[in-house]
């Protein structure tokens, strides 16, 4: 039997997939990461708002930008319930303060893991983590076993991993997850790495909880030009020449890039679409279950709606899973 999101594509908009499943939205708390004005975050929760969520939680580091995203939610909507928290996915002594914070706020019935960094230079952060892997999967993976808890009584407990097809650039590299060599530190293949990782976190978490009602789902957004991509560097932009005009802006003719709206539409999908709860761990393209490569296929470059086979591995999400609970020195 068809279902109402079987009609999403690459052009539906976030608007449109909240306007679907309001039902599904209202009297919900959800808790959405990342939402700086500008971006897909943003947009996610500016349209969640419009359908009477109980309680909508925006989370970022940035007071500031968390005041601006409120302020311009409630501009549209002046009586949704909007609240802010502090979350700094580069430590996880502000994700562990942060996870109390929400819980507080009561019954969770949602998260939105959606913020991320893009290809960013060599670094650590303040625990000690690869930059990328540390605040891509790490800190959203721990931020989301503290929650499961509060999340676990919820009557449909969702999580969502914003990921992105650049999973397809790599695997995990088990002998040297955080680079620490340093030299032969790769920003693309680093950023690939955190991006698996959040695939294969949303597979184990519906492997692990999907008896206890919890379904977990990881998404492409699509390529979508917002500051996300503030790190690229002229030789990163020379590389995805054909998809770019010739002074540098995405050239949006092609039928590659979304708009934001477009952008945030897979994360609501993801977020309130009855579908996954019967494919629970799937991974989301233009709001659609994205096929998985086949052995032995070349994945093309510019390819959005393939999942790596390294990225759908039962074992793989098992060791992960269990090396990060070691990394983080906790026992989910």
């Amino acid at each position: 039997m068809a279902q109402p999101g079987d009609k999403f594509t690459k052009q539906t908009t976030a608007q449109e997939v909240v306007d679907t499943f309001g039902d599904n939205i209202k009297g919900k708390y959800v808790v959405v990461t990342g939402p700086s004005p500008g971006g897909i975050g943003y947009e996610t929760a500016r349209a969640i708002a419009t359908k009477e969520p109980k309680l909508l939680v925006l989370a970022a580091r940035s007071q500031s930008k968390l005041d601006q995203a409120k302020a311009d939610i409630l501009k549209e909507t002046p009586k949704a319930n909007v609240e802010t928290v502090i979350l700094d996915l580069n430590s996880l002594a502000s994700v562990r303060e942060a996870a109390k914070e929400i819980s507080a706020k009561g019954q969770l019935d949602v998260l939105i893991n959606n913020a991320a960094v893009m290809m960013t230079p060599y670094g650590k952060t303040a625990d000690g983590f690869e930059t990328q892997f540390g605040t891509n999967y790490i800190a959203p993976w721990l931020l989301t076993n503290l929650l499961l808890p509060n999340l676990l009584k919820s009557a449909h407990p969702r999580v969502v991993f914003v990921s992105s097809m650049g999973h397809q650039f790599g695997d995990i590299r088990w002998d040297d997850i955080d680079y620490s060599k340093g030299g032969d530190y790769d920003k693309t293949n680093a950023y690939g790495q955190s991006k698996t990782a959040t695939i294969l976190n949303a597979k184990y978490l519906a492997e692990k909880f999907g008896s206890k009602g919890l379904t977990a789902v990881a998404l492409h957004p699509g390529a979508i030009p917002t500051n996300l991509g503030r790190h690229l560097e002229d030789g990163d932009i020379k590389a995805l020449a054909a998809f770019f005009n010739e002074d540098g802006t995405p050239n949006m003719s092609l039928g590659f890039w979304k708009n934001i709206p477009e952008g945030a539409a897979t994360s609501v999908t993801a977020a309130f679409d009855p579908r996954w709860e019967k494919q629970n761990g799937a991974y989301l393209v233009n709001s659609q279950v994205a096929p998985l490569q086949k052995a032995g296929e070349e994945i093309p470059y510019g390819t959005e709606n393939i999942l790596a086979l390294w990225a759908n591995d039962d074992k793989s999400a098992e060791r992960l899973w269990k090396l990060t609970n070691e990394l983080t020195k906790e026992n989910f």
